[in-house]
């Protein structure tokens, strides 16, 4: 079932039990119960609250509340349209101090958060709608036993295809458990309904092994349209990973099969490169993309959270997980006008150079007088993103507000920065975040409008840089290059 639906109100608070019934009524049509339809109640009536507190005495406001219901998600969007955009510091800290660990406790599996200027201020929240995980469906006994020593399987021919052709959906979900047991930290590909919407809503793309008989030893993914991407903003890249072998079948070139075949499907696409996001927690996913010829350009240092909650899995208590951004070209891209701050210069240019791409000179420019920017909580994950797509006077007070809002309204300690390089002002806005705590994060090819970004990373949580696999000469660079402008950016 899709549905959408509007809802106006007067900024009162004689209107909060009229949004508590709504976001009830909304959550029960979608599906949710129990603690997470008090979730979304909750989430609904905080929103709404703050909204109270900025409009002070004002009658005349009015809050449009819009819902819309996928078969995969129930999407919840808070208009304010008469209030002045939003500023923290304009927020008493009771009244953040009230909302900050609320959200997170609530569990929106994300959470934007975007000024419209004139038009007021947007907060947007998702949430997955529930399907049952495969150790519901077939039952955790009638699951294939999970065995990292497994016996290797006889020697046989394996064929690479798409898993749409036959359905493959529960036969993916019981090849993660057989390779990962309920330890891998995406969860929707043990629920085998999730990976036929995202299969069949276009936003992801699944290749599978199988053997003879037609059991799929083997899964990789290509996520085309932004699923799991950190804000990729077009189409042009896709991300790829969520690999899978049956330990079984291992030492038998299945991944690099399925994942030339991935890359065929990209090119089909008509994407220009596909990037993968290898754990820093093992060395074999970087070894696989080094012998491939992708080419490492970025790190995200502790992008997985130890307390990260998957719906259905068993919790591993493991700290959080740093990954790295590797990209592969699938065609010859153009040359990139872009500004390089010129702190990260020189690591930029050969970041690029590695990557093949090549740079012109952007144009100088004055600064305008308003930002545009994003802010997003992940709340699956426990992490923010901030895309600043352009740089403005305004961009000081606005960028501090969006690292207070996740960091005291939301709870978390991890925050990534992109920052458009097509925007002339990149240098401003680089030593601008320096300031506010972001360091080097290295270079997000496609990631910001479809254009390159900068990734900038504030990580106030514990790193052991001696726990870091760093497989790559160049992905050791990037990653020492970070950790030494963490330091500078701390001694600040």
């Amino acid at each position: 079932m899709t549905f959408d639906v509007n809802l106006d109100l007067p900024v009162q608070p004689d209107s909060v039990p009229l949004v508590q019934a709504h976001a009830r009524a909304l959550g029960k049509q979608a599906g949710f119960a129990g603690e997470r339809l008090d979730a979304i109640e909750l989430v609904c009536e905080e929103a709404f609250v703050l909204i109270l507190e900025r409009a002070g005495e004002s009658d005349a406001s009015r809050v449009r509340i819009e819902s819309s219901m996928t078969p995969m998600t129930l999407e919840i969007r808070f208009d304010d349209r008469e209030l002045p955009p939003l500023e923290v510091a304009a927020v008493s800290s009771e009244v953040l101090d009230g909302v900050s660990r609320r959200l997170i406790l609530a569990m929106t599996d994300r959470a934007e958060w975007l000024p419209l200027g004139r038009e007021g201020n947007r907060l947007q929240v998702s949430f997955e709608r529930p399907v049952p995980a495969i150790a519901e469906t077939e039952g955790r006994a009638a699951l294939p036993q999970f065995d990292r020593q497994a016996p290797r399987a006889p020697a046989q021919e394996y064929v690479i295809r798409c898993a749409a052709e036959v359905g493959d959906w529960a036969r993916i979900a019981r090849a993660m458990y057989r390779t990962y047991g309920f330890t891998y930290p995406v969860d929707d590909f043990y629920h085998p309904e999730r990976i036929r919407q995202l299969n069949e809503a276009g936003l992801v793309s699944s290749v599978v092994a199988t053997t003879p008989e037609d059991e799929v030893v083997g899964h990789y993914a290509l996520d085309v349209k932004g699923f799991g991407r950190l804000g990729a903003g077009n189409c042009a890249i896709g991300e790829i990973g969520k690999a899978v072998v049956d330990p079984a079948h291992r030492g038998r070139g299945l991944m690099e099969r399925m994942r030339h075949f991935a890359e065929e499907q990209a090119m089909l696409e008509g994407l220009s490169a596909v990037f993968s996001q290898p754990t820093m927690s093992h060395p074999y996913s970087q070894k696989a993309n080094e012998k491939l010829g992708a080419r490492a350009c970025a790190v995200s240092f502790a992008m997985v959270g130890a307390n990260l909650e998957l719906k259905s899995i068993e919790k591993t208590g493991a700290e959080r997980t740093s990954v790295l951004l590797y990209l592969r070209l699938l065609s010859d891209p153009e040359a990139r006008r872009v500004g390089l701050p010129e702190r990260h210069r020189d690591i930029l240019s050969r970041t690029y150079a590695g990557c093949g791409i090549a740079l012109l000179p952007v144009a100088a420019a004055s600064l305008p007088a308003e930002s545009e920017l994003s802010v997003t909580y992940v709340g699956v994950a426990d992490f923010g993103l901030v895309q600043i797509r352009r740089c403005g006077e305004d961009l000081a007070p606005r960028l501090r507000a969006a690292r207070d809002e996740l960091v005291r309204r939301c709870g978390t300690r991890v925050i990534y920065l992109d920052l458009s390089l097509e925007d002339p002002n990149a240098d401003y806005a680089c030593e601008l975040a320096g300031r506010l705590g972001f360091f080097y994060g290295g270079l997000a090819p496609w990631f910001v409008a479809g254009g390159d970004a900068l990734r900038l990373q504030y990580i106030d949580v514990p790193l052991d840089p001696g726990a870091l696999a760093v497989v790559g000469p160049f992905a050791r660079e990037i990653v020492d290059y970070a950790l030494e402008d963490r330091a500078r950016v701390e001694a600040l």
